[in-house]
């Protein structure tokens, strides 16, 4: 339940037994990275970011920090050997966290860890040595369900299954054409990534700030209008080396417009004008129906003049 990533359909064997992607393995490693902190409320006007996207990419920090733990490791064990791993590998690492006891895996398909709650990240590192297993962690959510019942898009269908193509961060994130019509309004003010089942997750009352992720560089609610005025050059500026760039300019401009039909205030009415004459269909559709939605009298079905 993938939507359109079909690269997660690739190497299926890989994802089954890590030995078809490093043969050698015979035991890996796996760590959990926080990017916990208080979220704030955002303000009218202002669209939201998923908490790890307002951080530099973690991918090359984290996956340096296993390559120097494996530095370590082969200078303390002769004939050690190894293959570090943070997302672009073929490897499930939710898989390994929950067998390396790190936590257990969510009703919302989020690894939960118990002094940690869910907003922490996670590296891998496969190795030639046989080692100690840890135990599993158990499954601590019980009839929980505050996470199934927060999504605002329904995206999952049963506990521990989400549904890529109904779900507000691929919507915002990995889709590159229109978001569909019937999950709009539950994008809400969503202009990259989506923490709503996090948010409501009790476990999270544990989470803390991690030392290993450099601090936020931007805020977790940006204006509307600030981000729909940035220009390709000013966004590549603003955004590079963090998570939000691959929305690219044109999706997180799509973004900031669908928010601002979601917020339906009419001061959003003039700027919903002028990109619904830009000569990007995408951005034009998506601000014809934002701007129903904004202008005076759209309730009624009537638009004001251009």
């Amino acid at each position: 339940m993938h939507g359109g990533m079909a690269y997660l359909a690739r190497n299926p064997q890989s994802r089954r037994d890590i030995r078809a992607w490093y043969p050698q393995a015979r035991s890996v490693l796996v760590c959990a990275y926080s990017y916990g902190g208080a979220a704030p409320t955002p303000g009218p006007g202002r669209g939201r970011l998923a908490r790890y996207a307002v951080r530099e990419d973690y991918h090359p920090i984290l996956k340096a920090r296993m390559a120097a733990l494996l530095d370590w490791v082969k200078a303390t064990v002769p004939g050690a050997e190894g293959l570090p791993f943070c997302d672009t590998s073929p490897l499930l690492e939710r898989s390994y966290a929950r067998r390396a006891g790190l936590g257990w895996q969510g009703k919302n398909a989020m690894m939960i860890a118990p002094r940690l709650g869910s907003y922490f990240l996670l590296a891998g590192l496969a190795l030639n040595l046989e080692l100690p297993a840890d135990a599993p962690e158990f499954d601590h959510c019980g009839t929980c369900r505050r996470c199934l019942d927060a999504c605002p898009t329904d995206a999952f269908p049963r506990p521990g299954v989400l549904d890529a193509s109904r779900c507000v961060a691929y919507f915002t994130i990995e889709n590159k054409g229109p978001v569909p019509e019937e999950f709009r309004a539950g994008v809400g003010d969503w202009v990259f990534g989506c923490d709503a089942c996090q948010e409501v997750c009790p476990w999270n009352r544990f989470e803390r700030p991690g030392r290993a992720l450099p601090p936020p560089r931007e805020p977790l609610d940006l204006p509307l209008a600030e981000l729909a005025g940035l220009d390709a050059e000013a966004f590549r500026r603003r955004f590079r080396d963090l998570p939000v760039s691959r929305a690219k300019r044109r999706g997180l401009l799509r973004n900031a417009l669908l928010a601002m039909g979601n917020s339906g205030r009419a001061e959003f009415v003039p700027l919903l004008r002028r990109c619904a004459a830009d000569p990007d269909e995408l951005l034009a559709e998506q601000a014809r129906w934002s701007l129903a939605r904004c202008a005076p009298g759209a309730k009624s079905g009537k638009l004001p003049s251009p």
